[in-house]
């Protein structure tokens, strides 16, 4: 399993955004991969540079995702409040 955690929540250099397509493309079909991200996936546009890299990673990862959103207050605020 491939865990991208915090996913595309700063800009990316278009060498990274092509190194990461090309992990997505070798894995494709062979494994699972874990993706969290405080945005929701058309937003990961933003931080891509390049369209069609853009597009060919976010197809990989959501053409077939079950996409879980969680709503509620910031844990890591609400607990240091809490202390």
């Amino acid at each position: 399993m491939l865990v991208l955690d915090d996913f595309l929540t700063t800009p990316v250099s278009g060498h990274t955004a092509a190194e990461l397509l090309n992990i997505l493309a070798a894995r494709d079909g062979r494994g699972s991969t874990l993706v969290t991200s405080q945005f929701d996936p058309p937003d990961w546009y933003k931080s891509l540079q390049d369209a069609v890299i853009a597009e060919s990673i976010l197809n990989r990862i959501v053409a077939n995702a079950e996409l879980v959103s969680l709503d509620g207050p910031n844990m890591r605020r609400h607990l240091a409040e809490a202390r």
